[in-house]
């Protein structure tokens, strides 16, 4: 029998608003925006995992004021790409539309979501100008005991 208090649980799991980052506006459309919903993958073990042992994400990715992407060019549409921080490795998500969700999915710990001005034929890469882009929160996360502006100058022993 199910409990209330087991409903109230799901309750405030549906509810409960989803971690989401910003995608920020960069080359000519200042007015643009959009924002990455992230949600653990469904599992019926509770996390969904790849099977080199990656947790699985699902993304809603949504862009707004997105201006006609023929007026930045030879383009036709706006696709969100997947990459890793360093840009080394690039995945194609999809296209996007303003206003309209893209579910996609992501099973990298830290991530930047791209959204581009494209042709109509896209490669495994991006060719067009970059519009959008966001990383993802892990993607701050990180240590600068390593970086130039901590480094005291003192030679290693």
């Amino acid at each position: 029998m199910i409990t209330r208090l087991a409903i109230t649980a799901l309750l405030i799991t549906i509810a409960a608003p989803r971690p989401r980052f910003r995608l920020a506006a960069v080359g000519p459309v200042r007015l643009a925006s959009g924002f990455v919903a992230l949600a653990p993958s469904p599992s019926p073990f509770g996390l969904a995992a790849t099977k080199d042992g990656r947790v699985a994400y699902d993304l809603d990715i949504t862009v707004h004021n997105l201006p006609a992407a023929s007026s930045l060019g030879a383009f036709t549409t706006y696709h969100a790409w997947l990459a890793t921080p360093n840009l080394e490795t690039v995945r194609h998500l999809g296209l996007v539309a303003n206003d309209t969700a893209l579910r996609a999915s992501a099973d990298w710990n830290k991530f930047t979501v791209v959204i581009t001005a494209e042709t109509a034929t896209v490669g495994s890469h991006w060719r067009g100008p970059t519009v959008l882009v966001g990383r993802s929160p892990s993607s701050l996360m990180q240590s600068f005991a390593g970086h130039p502006f901590y480094n005291t100058g003192m030679p290693p022993d």
